[in-house]
C-alpha cells in the first residue's frame, strides 16, 4: 500500500530503486555494511518478482528511511505472507519520528500480520514494541562444553564450571541430511509445535540454499520416525572451532533427548562449544539435554559476534506479536536476519 503525507511516499523498494537504497545505508548508516558490500544477501532476504520486501519512505529522488522485512514466505511460498519478521530500521536524524512510525505502518497495511517478531534490536527501539502492545524480552543463551577440551581460544570458561552429565540409554539417533532425503522422510509431524511456520522447503532454502554460510542440517530419529530436525553451523575462530545450533523443529520433549546428539557433534567437529539462543523452548526441556545457561555465571564469556571477533557475552533481545495464542511461538538465532553474514569472505 502507498501512503502519500506531505510529499512522502511510503512503499516497497522497487528493483530500480535498489541502488538508492544502497546509497541509503553507505550513508547514513553504515558505510561498509554488508547490504553495501554484497548484494546477494539482500536478495537473499528480500527480493521478490515485483519488488523487494523493504519498505521505504521517498521524497522527490532520494530516500528518507527504510524498514526491512522478512517474511516466512520467502523461504517457502506456500508458509503464509502474514508471518514476518522486522529487520533493519533507519531513518534519517533530520526527519521526525513519525516518519519511522509511518514506515511501520505502511508494513501492517501491506502485510496485515498474524505475527511479527524482532531479534537483536537496540534498547532504543524497547519503548516502541512496548507501546505497541509486543511481548519482549532477552532471548535464553545456553551452551554445552566439549568434554574433551580443558583448553577454551574462543570462550572465557571459569574453572569451576563443568559440564552436566547427559542420559546415555536414549534410542535416538541423528543423520546429516541434504536436500534429496527429504523426499523418504516424513517430517509432516514436526512442523506442528511452532510459530512462526517452516517447512522442508523452509529449510532447503533458507539453510541449504544459503548464498555464503554453509549450514548442516540433522534428523533426529527413532526407529525411523522422524522427531525433530536441528540446523548448525560451525565456525572456526583461530584455529578453533565452535558450533552455533541456530534452529530447532519438533516437539519440545524432544529437546530434551538431544544430550547425546550434541556431545557426538562436538566429537565429530572437535568444537570447543555448542550454543544455542532461544525463546519458547521450556528451560527443563533445555537443561535436560545437558546445556547450562550462559546468563547464570558472571564472569563466563560465550561469544556472539565473529564478524569480526569479539570477545565478549552478548544478550540477544526479542520482541513479537501475534494475533492467536502466544503458546507455540517459539524463537531462535537464525529467526529473522541475525544469523547473517556482515563481512565479505566469511
Amino acid at each position: 500500500m502507498v501512503k502519500h503525507i506531505e510529499g512522502i511516499v511510503v512503499e516497497l523498494l522497487q528493483h530500480n530503486d535498489f541502488h538508492k537504497f544502497q546509497s541509503f545505508i553507505r550513508e547514513h548508516w553504515k558505510k561498509d555494511h554488508i547490504f553495501v558490500q554484497d548484494t546477494s544477501i539482500f536478495e537473499f532476504q528480500h527480493k521478490s518478482s515485483s519488488n523487494y520486501h523493504y519498505m521505504v519512505a521517498k521524497q522527490y529522488d532520494g530516500l528518507l528511511g527504510v524498514h526491512g522485512v522478512i517474511p516466512q514466505v520467502q523461504f517457502d511460498e506456500f508458509l503464509p505472507r502474514d508471518q514476518i519478521f522486522l529487520g533493519l530500521w533507519k531513518v534519517l536524524d533530520t526527519e521526525s519520528i513519525g516518519t519511522g512510525i509511518l514506515l511501520y505502518q505502511n508494513i501492517l497495511n501491506e502485510y496485515d500480520p498474524e505475527f511479527i517478531g524482532v531479534i537483536g534490536y537496540n534498547d532504543q527501539v524497547l519503548p516502541f514494541y512496548i507501546w505497541q502492545g509486543f511481548e519482549v524480552g532477552i532471548m535464553n543463551h545456553h551452551f554445552v562444553l566439549s568434554p574433551d577440551k580443558t583448553v577454551f581460544k574462543i570462550a572465557n570458561v571459569p574453572s569451576r564450571i563443568c559440564g552436566k552429565n547427559i542420559n546415555s540409554a536414549s534410542t535416538i539417533s541423528y543423520k546429516l541430511i541434504t536436500e534429496s532425503d527429504f523426499k523418504c522422510l516424513d517430517t509432516s509431524e514436526i512442523y506442528l509445535h511452532q510459530i512462526p511456520s517452516k517447512s522442508d522447503a523452509y529449510i532447503v532454502n533458507r539453510f541449504m540454499n544459503h548464498p555464503i554460510y554453509e549450514y548442516h542440517v540433522y534428523a533426529i530419529t527413532d526407529a525411523d520416525q522422524v522427531l525433530a530436525i536441528c540446523v548448525i553451523r560451525p565456525v572456526v575462530q583461530d584455529s578453533s572451532i565452535v558450533l552455533r545450533f541456530v534452529d530447532f523443529m519438533g516437539p519440545n520433549d524432544v529437546f530434551a533427548l538431544l544430550g547425546q546428539f550434541v556431545h557426538s557433534l562436538l566429537n565429530e567437529y572437535e568444537a570447543e562449544y555448542l550454543d544455542f539462543y532461544s525463546h519458547g523452548i521450556p528451560i527443563e526441556c533445555i537443561e535436560k539435554a545437558g546445556f547450562l545457561n550462559r546468563q547464570e555465571y558472571d564472569d563466563l564469556i560465550i561469544p556472539d559476534y565473529f564478524e569480526p571477533f569479539e570477545r565478549k557475552n552478548i544478550d540477544l533481545r526479542y520482541a513479537y506479536k501475534i494475533t492467536e495464542s502466544q503458546e507455540d511461538v517459539r524463537l531462535f538465532k537464525s529467526d529473522g536476519d541475525q544469523d547473517r553474514p556482515s563481512i565479505i569472505g566469511v
